[in-house]
């Protein structure tokens, strides 16, 4: 039942992000006049509508996303356009002996600098809610200054079928040694494992130990300090290291180093408010740092995961979390990073998104006319298929490997 709730928590959280993106839109279309003819919240068939002055905002059936359309914003008058209520009953005069004037209420008769305005809008409100959740982050919980080199790496995952769940480690376990050598942190473990055999190693942990911490609090700065005591310790003999898929040494666990003691502090509202900045620009950087390895070939397709394999992760990583205050933490912590990737993501010139978009109003302003609305359609149209399919293939990934194995 947990889960169910760790599942819901982090489908809603997507769509706020993603209607967030499109109230950026909406706010901008509005303030510089443009016509909206409706704000959806949700995807799908529609549920129910308001009809406002100009705008009908409608809640759809599934609970993921939303839209924000603007009148005629293909670059004419839709059917559905053409239907919306009185709103858009103001004619313009037409004489058939006289060529016909452009509708002023088509998204593509707004002056190009507002049609930017627009698009960007979207991915900068993005950008920004990263801004807030990070302001939120640090003054709720602070942020680590400083912890020791050394600590308790305690074992997170074990993966199926691998050397370390046929060894018998569990989640939970301490790491004490490798092959005899001592582990505190991540590089004596990388450095243990570089001299292990291919054929074996052992491994030592500590099961079923006690953690206790004593914290001290002085000017806002508080020192936490860790110690471990009880528990049984075992020494486990690791089997044929070698990944199957990379060739390389793997024990095939995940693992978090709790310091034997940290240094965290509390933010006042300013200055909480002022690290806000680089903590989204460092976020933004693992962003790219993320595209850059997969252009590179230096991350695997396989790693990127659609919807449904990132409302699992967030479940997953939820759900290890030992009191309300770990998870609301780690929740705001996904939200920021996922802000800043959809704000990201949208400014790639690519068809579709509203970056590819952005592209082709900035070599409308450099031609000083716009590029046909035919072209410019069908290359988006290209863009859209390609972007849903590979959300389709995304999705068919993620459910093979939450639910397939």
């Amino acid at each position: 039942m947990q889960t169910f709730w760790y599942i819901l928590l982090a489908v809603l959280g997507l769509s706020v992000l993603v209607i967030t993106h499109e109230l950026g839109h909406y706010l901008m279309g509005k303030w510089l006049g443009f016509t909206i003819v409706e704000f959806s919240v949700g995807l799908g068939p529609k549920i129910f509508g308001i009809k406002g002055k100009e705008t009908e905002f409608t809640l759809r059936a599934l609970p993921i996303g939303g839209s924000c359309r603007f009148y005629g914003e293909d670059g004419s008058e839709d059917e559905k356009d053409k239907k919306h209520p009185e709103a858009f009953s103001e004619d313009i005069e037409t004489d058939e002996e006289k060529p016909k004037e452009k509708d002023p209420r088509l998204f593509s008769s707004k002056p190009a600098w507002k049609r930017f305005l627009v698009v960007l809008a979207g991915p900068l409100t993005n950008i920004l809610t990263c801004v807030v959740l990070c302001f939120v982050l640090l003054l709720a919980f602070g942020t680590i200054n400083d912890a020791s080199a050394e600590g308790y790496p305690v074992v997170q995952e074990v993966t199926e079928n691998g050397p370390a769940e046929k060894a018998g480690v569990k989640v939970g376990d301490i790491i004490l040694a490798l092959d005899g050598k001592p582990v505190q942190n991540e590089t004596d473990l990388s450095s243990a494992l570089a001299e292990a055999s291919m054929d074996g190693a052992t491994l030592t942990v500590l099961r079923n130990a006690t953690v206790s911490e004593s914290a001290q609090t002085e000017n806002r700065l508080t020192t936490v300090t860790r110690t471990v005591s009880g528990g049984e310790e075992l020494t486990m003999t690791l089997s044929n290291l070698r990944d199957q898929e990379t060739g390389e040494k793997r024990i095939k666990i995940l693992y978090a180093t709790m310091p034997a003691w940290q240094v965290s502090e509390q933010y006042s509202v300013w200055k909480a408010a002022y690290m806000a900045f680089p903590e989204t620009w460092d976020m933004a950087k693992l962003v790219y740092q993320s595209l850059g390895m997969l252009i590179s070939g230096q991350a695997s397709c396989r790693e990127v995961s659609g919807v449904v394999g990132t409302v699992d992760f967030m479940q997953t990583e939820m759900a290890k979390t030992e009191s309300a205050s770990d998870t609301a933490e780690l929740f705001l912590w996904f939200m920021a990073l996922i802000a800043v990737n959809l704000g990201i993501v949208n400014l790639l010139p690519l068809p579709a998104l509203d970056g590819g978009r952005l592209i082709f109003i900035i070599i409308e302003m450099i031609r000083r006319k716009p590029v046909p609305p035919e072209k410019e359609g069908m290359v988006h149209l290209i863009g859209m298929i390609a972007l849903l399919l590979l959300i389709a293939a995304l999705t068919i990934s993620d459910i093979i490997r939450c639910f397939g194995g």
